[in-house]
């Protein structure tokens, strides 16, 4: 989207969230202000690919200028976005008692029926934060075991059945292959259902590193703000697997990395650091993983296996990224390879 529609859109509508900039300008000065001026607004950057622009809108009033930062996502449909609303809202409310902690969401200030705006949000996504890898993936952790609560519920495995059989039946790959991974997911399933009865929480539904924006500010506490954005596929249900959010995580970085030498020894590290951070956070709440696992086994690499699975349904359609029909072919077949390597293992360790 461009600047310039960007633009356009925020002063149509600006008037709607004016007691926002009363508040900032308040707070800058101690008094509030009687008249406001927009003066100009710029749009900052975008971040990754979700969509969300941060804007700095630049204000002149009786009190005083300054600047306040908004960010901001307009949708192709007039109706889209009442129901991402109510899902930033839950996230909200889920992370609310979190936020001395350093975890936090993008509050909503004002929405139409395609444009919703949230107080500004400053800082880098996961991927281009200076923070050091070890602790951007233990922030990553605290984050989503912020929102997933500490809640005790029973899974609903069968979906994941079905993810596996529909996925197989549409992935286009050979039928003995089909039939080899079939094979190889239903070795792990029994094992995996049992560990997984009692682990269920809400799905962020796409959380992967876009989704993090990393604050850091020397002097406050604590330092490092853990922003969660963009929620648009957030189920509030408690029957889904936690590890389903955190291998959705972890997937793309898995291809990548066999790919690039056909070890995991590195992602086995990362995955560390963020259970790490996540087990942190059910500490804080006296949980542990232990609470919604069997003692003897957390199915990381079913879960994993299960995601790249789906991948490939994905890829199909991408010849200009991978080569043509001959390397989307290649990819499809290093993705089977690697969740024959997941399902021939034990879970990464905890």
């Amino acid at each position: 989207m461009s600047q310039e529609r960007i633009q356009i859109v925020l002063m149509r509508i600006i008037e709607g969230f004016s007691d926002y900039f009363v508040s900032h300008l308040e707070k800058a000065y101690k008094k509030a202000p009687s008249k406001i001026e927009v003066k100009n607004i710029t749009v900052e950057k975008k971040l990754g690919a979700t969509g969300i622009h941060l804007v700095r809108v630049s204000l002149d009033s009786d009190v005083g200028s300054d600047d306040a930062s908004i960010a901001v996502k307009i949708y192709d449909q007039s109706d889209q976005a009442l129901d991402v609303v109510n899902r930033i809202n839950l996230l909200d409310k889920r992370l609310m008692q979190y936020s001395k902690m350093g975890i936090a969401s993008a509050s909503v200030i004002f929405f139409s029926g395609s444009v919703i705006i949230m107080e500004g949000i400053q800082g880098d996504v996961f991927r281009d934060s200076k923070i050091p890898k070890p602790q951007k993936y233990r922030y990553a952790g605290r984050g989503l075991a912020a929102f997933h609560g500490i809640e005790n519920n029973r899974v609903w495995f069968d979906k994941y059945k079905l993810l596996i059989t529909r996925s197989l039946d549409s992935a286009p790959i050979s039928t003995d292959k089909k039939t080899h991974l079939h094979n190889c997911f239903n070795r792990v399933i029994p094992r995996a259902e049992e560990a997984s009865q009692n682990s269920g929480s809400p799905s962020f539904g796409d959380f992967h590193p876009g989704n993090l924006i990393f604050d850091v500010k020397v002097g406050r506490n604590p330092m490092i703000q853990t922003h969660i954005i963009d929620p648009e596929y957030l189920d509030g249900s408690f029957e889904h697997d936690r590890l389903e959010d955190i291998c959705n995580f972890f997937a793309v970085e898995a291809v990548d990395q066999y790919r690039s030498d056909r070890s995991l020894t590195k992602l086995a590290m990362n995955i560390k650091s963020f259970l790490t951070g996540y087990k942190e956070i059910l500490a804080h709440n006296q949980s542990s993983l232990r609470d919604y696992y069997s003692k003897t086994y957390i199915p990381i690499n079913f879960h994993l296996a299960l995601m790249i699975l789906m991948s490939i349904l994905n890829i199909q359609h991408m010849g200009d990224i991978f080569g043509g029909e001959t390397g989307i072919q290649a990819e499809i077949a290093l993705r089977c390879n690697l969740i024959e390597k997941l399902l021939e293992q034990d879970s990464f360790p905890e």
